[in-house]
């Protein structure tokens, strides 16, 4: 998996670029967050223009997790609203797509993504995987399923969870009350660690996520401790296999408001903004 570390990033300090006429998306707005090299797996940020349609019958070539972060989307029959999240596997038939009003779309591709025109071959599509909506404003959650972050503050909803790898995206809504304490453990999992601060904040040794944060955490890095007093809603995701943690033993202090000093690539530093607007939500 040749994806670098990335924690973390301002969504906002990425640049939009516009996506040309051979791509999954032709017409787009794009904020490119990490990308693998070697399986051409991406995370972005799309930004579907007002009256943008793709009428081509095509599917694409890699699976897709979509998040809905404003605006409405219609894929087929269905029309997914602010705070929606759907998981379509790799050949999964689309005869149209569109939005009326626009729509920011947080979305994952896991692999080279190409739009091809006509239905899947056979054996591509994996029913097994799909996810056709989850509304996570109007269905229940629960509780967090770690003991250790459990809580009244702490809610969870579990999105997707690959049948073969156990991959799994959820959502983690902290409230004001949830992560307040003073010290806490560090985590350390063995697989990647995915998250995109959909609202609120959190504050980590390496600086305060605010809205439209972003990170790609290789396995087996230890990191925290975490701490939050305005509450945080977190899109997660997990790959090569289910998240599990390991707490160390001891507790360590939060660091509450500590300055901006992430683990970046150069190229990844370089391109970003330093003087990007921070009222703008990603």
């Amino acid at each position: 998996m040749a994806r670098p570390h990335i924690e973390f990033i301002q969504t906002q300090a990425v640049s939009w670029s516009t996506l040309g006429d051979d791509s999954a998306r032709p017409g787009t707005e794009v904020k490119l967050l990490s990308h693998d090299t070697d399986s051409k797996a991406v995370t972005v940020i799309l930004r579907y223009p007002a009256g943008w349609s793709l009428d081509q019958e095509h599917h694409v070539d890699s699976d897709e997790e979509l998040y809905v972060l404003s605006g409405t989307l219609t894929i087929n029959d269905t029309l997914y609203e602010e705070g929606d999240y759907a998981f379509l596997p790799a050949g999964f038939p689309r005869s149209t797509m569109a939005t009326s009003d626009g729509a920011d779309v947080m979305t994952f591709f896991e692999g080279a993504h190409n739009r091809v025109a006509g239905t899947a071959p056979d054996g591509l599509y994996d029913g097994r995987k799909l996810v056709a909506r989850v509304q996570s404003k109007s269905v229940a959650w629960g509780g967090a399923n770690d003991p250790k972050v459990a809580s009244a503050g702490v809610k969870y909803l579990a999105l997707s969870r690959d049948p073969d790898t156990g991959d799994t995206t959820w959502l983690l809504d902290i409230d004001e009350t949830g992560m307040t304490g003073e010290v806490n453990r560090l985590e350390t999992h063995p697989v990647v660690e995915e998250v995109f601060v959909v609202s609120g904040e959190m504050h980590m040794p390496m600086g305060v996520l605010k809205k439209g944060a972003y990170f790609w955490r290789p396995p087996g890095i230890s990191h925290g401790p975490v701490g939050t007093k305005t509450g945080a809603l977190g899109l997660f995701r997990c790959k090569g296999g289910p998240l599990t943690t390991e707490w160390s033993e001891d507790a360590h202090p939060v660091q509450w408001n500590a300055p901006y000093d992430p683990i970046l690539p150069e190229a990844v530093a370089a391109s970003l903004s330093p003087d990007y607007d921070a009222t703008q939500p990603y």
